[in-house]
C-alpha cells in the first residue's frame, strides 16, 4: 500500500504538479486560454511543462558531476524530489500572488488576490472592496453555468415527452429561479447597496419592533 503511494506521489510530481503550478502563475485569469475548454488545455499544457520542468532539473543535476561523498552522480531520487517540491511552491506562490489560486480566498480575506486587469473587460464593474469583488466574480460564474444549465435543459425539453419533458421543465423553473436569485445579489454587489438577504433582515427587525411597540 505505501509503495502505491509513492508510486502515485511519484507520477503526479513528474508529471502533472509542477506543470500546473507554472500554468496558474503564467495564466492566471480563468478563461485566457480558452473560452469554453479552458481546463482542457491548462491540463494538457501543465503535463507538458511538468516533463520539461523535470527533464531540466535532472539536465542541471548532471551538470554537477560526481558526488565526492558517494562517488556517484546527483540524478538520484532524493536531489530530483526536493528540487521538483521546492519548484512547485516557488510556482504556487507566483501563482497565488498574480492571483491564479482564487481558492485562497475562502481560506481567509487576506488572502485574496485577483489577477492583473484584462483591457478586454472594460465592460466589467471594478470594485473597491476586495470580499465583495470576490463574491462578485464567484457569483459570476455560477451565473455562467446556470445559462449554459438552462440552455440544455431547453433542448432536453424539446427532444423528450411525458415525465422527463416534466422534469426538464421543473429543473428549468428552479435553475431560472437561482438565476434570478445571483442577478439580485450581482446587481446589488455592483450598486453598492446592502444584498438583499440583509435587507430582509433589517425588514424582519423592523416589523418585530413594531409589534413589540404595539404590544407596550
Amino acid at each position: 500500500m505505501l509503495d502505491a503511494l509513492r508510486l502515485i506521489a511519484a507520477l503526479l510530481l513528474v508529471f502533472f504538479i509542477p506543470g500546473i503550478m507554472l500554468v496558474q502563475a503564467l495564466f492566471p485569469r480563468k478563461g485566457e486560454l480558452d473560452i469554453e475548454l479552458d481546463w482542457l488545455y491548462r491540463l494538457a499544457l501543465g503535463i507538458g511543462l511538468s516533463i520539461v520542468t523535470t527533464i531540466l532539473v535532472n539536465f542541471g543535476l548532471n551538470s554537477l558531476g560526481v558526488n565526492p561523498d558517494t562517488g556517484m552522480g546527483y540524478v538520484t531520487t532524493v536531489p530530483i524530489t526536493i528540487i521538483l517540491v521546492l519548484l512547485t511552491l516557488l510556482f504556487f506562490f507566483i501563482a497565488w500572488l498574480r492571483g491564479g489560486m482564487p481558492f485562497m480566498g475562502k481560506l481567509h480575506p487576506s488572502l485574496i488576490r485577483f489577477p492583473s486587469v484584462d483591457l478586454k473587460d472594460d465592460d466589467i464593474p471594478r470594485i473597491a472592496d476586495r470580499v465583495k469583488r470576490f463574491r462578485h466574480q464567484e457569483l459570476m460564474e455560477e451565473r455562467f453555468g446556470i445559462l449554459k444549465k438552462i440552455t440544455n435543459t431547453e433542448r432536453l425539453t424539446e427532444a423528450h415527452s411525458g415525465d422527463q419533458k416534466k422534469y426538464y421543465e421543473d429543473l428549468r423553473k428552479k435553475l431560472l429561479a437561482r438565476l434570478s436569485e445571483l442577478e439580485t445579489e450581482i446587481d446589488a454587489i455592483e450598486k453598492g447597496v446592502p444584498r438583499i438577504m440583509d435587507e430582509e433582515k433589517d425588514e424582519q427587525i423592523s416589523f418585530e419592533d413594531e409589534g413589540d411597540e404595539l404590544d407596550e
